[in-house]
């Protein structure tokens, strides 16, 4: 705002003398308009620069002195948050009133409510003057009431380089007295004149850009108890390095892939029972874009901030054999897959997924998901520990682990196709022109991600997945070890909850949420559109549904007749039919979802059922062979969690 706002300024100093004349200066470092955090509300363009040379027309201007100090006095620097030309597109859009009651916000059983001319909030986009859908609550996750802040957030991603526009009314304490509004706030709504330069400098902007969207919707200035603008992030600012990253290791690799080599082979014995005949461990050769291939690692950067190639590193991977190819030797599906929360590729070695693999012919690939694997455990807790000013490193390093996943499916499909390893009677068990990704849990969280940056890619399988981590971690019980890490290096839970929403900014890349448009919405260059089909359980205590719906809504997915609940914007279809889906399993035994931002309960977790459910199998089977969604569930797909999850 600072281009349009230095205008207004220099008109305001040339008065008669009537008003109060306010020099020019830079915004501060606070917007006054919301006390109840210096970087309040969020986000906002008084954090922001016009900028003609950036996609959005933006740049983020974030001041060292507007964000969270900890208790050891070290205050996160917005250094990698000032690279981007604006802010993510799922991430949740946040103010504070004290003492706020939630009843009169639109929640998320009943997003619809957010077109009502009674809509306490209204989200704008600015181009079309239309409504958004969103949800609204107040923070559940913060102990003490006055430390709790107003979280909205968007239910589909928000449009790439746009501007929108928040005005909110009608907001009462749990006294049932109007909510408290800052003297800054009611200065610039009622025109009343101040001498400060963060009121005087953004009212032309505010009677140019603002008012008039709110007054159109209904929204009329003099009830108004706060409103503002943000501009979202570009996707060429959210995910042009990350593509360069992937075009250069691709046109490095070759068609056959990476450089590998085979460093063992254990047989199993097929006669006797066991299901996977063949486990190979091998290491192959990827470009590095890393600083240097160790946890904790940013992305290189030269003078212009892209990265570059840093010389190769060294990946480990794994492939599983079916004893049903290796007894009748044919060319078989290539499935790859993406491991849980900080974990390994050993997941793999599931004895459900090697089942899957026997049964249907399978050839299973692995490699570790660097940057969210047990390796880097460390690193992130002691990031979060000491200074989250490095947070980028988690996605930057993610995306290092995108372009491994990526060389190992163009590996697979190449050069290691024609192996000896993979080769009996003559015959290659691995067809390169059938492959699909399958990911549970994180695997479905960065899996989403990885499949929208895949340009190999036309099918995944998303189990347990969501996002955007803003939403899903306040709802995780494995979030819980993290969170007490930030407990004792904050002071106030405002201040954690406003870092877990703008660490959302920089992690769109390296999850779901920065490549929504890009799964198959908007493909992006030398991208074919992705077919998504996710399967999720009710009462999942790890990984919210909620954040399955905005991925539902993000891929233009389909809930299957007959639907198990209805999902708001998701459409129900007969199956089958080709496209992305939702399946979301019922378990009467399982835990209860609460309608605050917490986690279910963990003893009723469902988080490891629908990937057991034999229906689920034959629906995953369909859809990998041939894009078809078929319904093998008996009504609506029900299962009984003491039998399938414990």
């Amino acid at each position: 705002m600072r281009a349009t706002a230095l205008i207004g300024l220099l008109a305001l100093s040339c008065n008669d003398g009537d008003e109060l004349e306010v020099e020019p200066a830079p915004f501060g470092d606070c917007d006054p308009i919301d006390e109840g955090l210096c970087a309040l509300p969020w986000p906002s363009t008084f954090f922001m620069t016009e900028d003609a040379s950036t996609p959005s027309g933006w740049t983020n201007d974030l001041r060292p002195a507007t964000m969270p100090l900890n208790r050891d006095g070290v205050q996160m620097a917005p250094k990698y948050w000032n690279e981007k030309d604006g802010t993510s597109t799922l991430g949740p859009i946040m103010f504070y009133f004290r003492d706020v009651d939630g009843a009169d916000l639109v929640g998320h059983p009943d997003v619809g409510a957010y077109a009502g001319d009674d809509a306490t909030i209204v989200l704008i986009d600015a181009e079309t003057g239309e409504r958004v859908p969103y949800f609204a609550e107040v923070d559940a996750t913060a102990e003490i009431d006055r430390e709790r802040l107003i979280l909205m957030r968007p239910v589909a991603p928000l449009r790439h380089a746009h501007r929108y526009v928040v005005g909110v009314r009608g907001l009462k304490k749990t006294d049932g007295d109007p909510v408290d509004l800052t003297d800054a706030w009611l200065a610039l709504r009622d025109d009343t004149p101040t001498d400060t330069w963060d009121i005087e400098g953004r009212r032309d902007y505010y009677d140019a850009n603002i008012w008039p969207l709110l007054e159109a919707q209904g929204f009329a200035r003099s009830e108004l108890q706060i409103a503002w603008d943000f501009v979202t992030i570009s996707r060429e600012s959210s995910l042009g390095r990350a593509e360069w990253m992937r075009d250069d290791a691709a046109e490095r690799e070759g068609t056959d892939g990476p450089d590998y080599v085979i460093n063992q082979i254990q047989d199993d014995d097929c006669e006797a029972g066991a299901t996977i005949g063949r486990t190979i461990y091998g290491e192959m050769t990827v470009p590095l874009y890393l600083e240097q291939d160790l946890p904790g690692s940013l992305l290189t950067r030269d003078d212009a901030g892209q990265p570059y190639y840093n010389g190769d590193t060294q990946v480990e991977f794994m492939v599983r054999v079916p004893c049903s190819l290796i007894e009748e030797p044919r060319p078989g599906l290539i499935l790859q897959y993406g491991h849980g929360l900080l974990g390994d590729f050993g997941e793999a070695r599931t004895g459900y997924l090697s089942q899957m693999a026997d049964e249907y012919g399978w050839v299973v690939i692995a490699t570790n998901w660097k940057g969210m694997a047990e390796d880097d455990r460390g690193a992130i807790t002691l990031m979060l520990a000491t200074d989250v000013s490095d947070f980028a490193m988690l996605p930057e390093r993610t995306l290092q682990g995108f372009v491994e996943q990526d060389a190992l499916l163009r590996l697979a499909r190449g050069a290691l196709a024609s192996d000896d390893a993979v080769t009996f009677d003559g015959v290659s068990v691995m067809d390169p022109e059938r492959f699909a990704y399958y990911g549970n849990s994180q695997g479905g969280i960065l899996g989403a991600g990885y499949s929208g940056f895949s340009t190999q890619l036309t099918r995944a399988v998303l189990g347990v997945g969501g996002m955007p981590y803003a939403l899903l971690l306040q709802r995780s019980a494995d979030f819980d070890p993290f969170f007490l890490v930030f407990k004792a290096k904050y002071t106030d839970h405002r201040d954690i909850s406003f870092l877990i929403g703008a660490f959302q900014t920089v992690w769109d890349p390296g999850e779901g949420s920065g490549w929504a448009w890009a799964m198959n919405a908007e493909p992006g260059e030398g991208q074919v559109a992705k077919d998504v089909l996710m399967q999720v359980g009710i009462g999942d205590a790890q990984v919210s549904t909620l954040g399955a719906h905005i991925m539902a809504r993000a891929y233009g997915a389909k809930t299957i007749a007959p639907e198990t609940r209805p999902i708001w914007g998701v459409e129900e279809a007969e199956a089958p039919f080709t496209g992305s889906a939702i399946v979301e399993w019922y378990y009467p035994d399982g835990a209860e979802e609460p309608v605050e931002n917490l986690p279910p309960d963990h003893d009723a977790d469902t988080h490891e059922c629908p990937r057991r459910e034999p229906a689920a199998h034959e629906q995953l089977r369909d859809f990998v062979e041939t894009g078809v969604i078929n319904q093998y569930c008996d009504g609506i797909c029900e299962g009984v969690r003491a039998e399938t999850c414990d």
